[in-house]
């Protein structure tokens, strides 16, 4: 069982990845399941076992990141506190999931990509956010938390899409400087 279920995890990894490599130089619209089959060195038929469309693979990938950033949250939500010492680090702990996955985020986020994933990424992050207003102890209205929340979540996604074209940044330095500019802390000097 354990074999199989290795099998069919390394076929969906080789579809996925043919269909970013593609992606990569032809917008989404125009790949063809004929050309991720080849590009997977897998036939058509295997490829329609494993997904009903193109959209499916996309999904699933998308579906993936979602999922491995829940832990990097979940813990950060656990331990954080605005003004935390230890805010930086646990906040660079979830960015890592983005920086090993910064190639994937910036196909997707790109004009080849799923039009609808920045929307996607935001409602889930918003999603997110809206877990930690407990923590943050805002003293505001529901609307200015929701507020708060869609100016958080907009500028993180603005750092994402910045960072997916200068990938020689850390995530430790990306984390620092959301989580000043956040907490009030950034200076121009900085």
């Amino acid at each position: 069982m354990n074999k199989y279920i290795n099998k069919n995890n390394q076929t969906n990894e080789k579809i996925e990845t043919a269909i970013l490599k593609l992606m990569n130089s032809k917008s989404l619209n125009k790949v063809t399941m004929s050309e991720i089959a080849a590009q997977a060195g897998i036939n058509r038929v295997t490829l329609y076992r494993h997904f009903d469309d193109k959209w499916g693979i996309v999904e699933q990938i998308e579906q993936d990141f979602f999922t491995k950033i829940t832990k990097p949250h979940n813990k950060m939500l656990n331990k954080l506190s605005v003004k935390s010492e230890n805010g930086i680090l646990y906040l660079t702990n979830f960015l890592k999931v983005f920086e090993q996955n910064l190639n994937t985020i910036k196909i997707l986020l790109s004009d080849n990509g799923d039009l609808a994933f920045s929307n996607k990424l935001m409602t889930h992050l918003l999603q997110m956010e809206e877990l930690s207003h407990p923590i943050m102890h805002l003293d505001i209205s529901k609307d200015m938390q929701d507020l708060f929340s869609f100016y958080g979540i907009s500028a993180l996604i603005g750092i994402i899409r910045f960072w997916t074209l200068h990938p020689y940044y850390s995530a430790k330095e990306m984390a620092t400087f959301f989580f000043k500019m956040r907490t009030g802390e950034l200076s121009m000097i900085d």
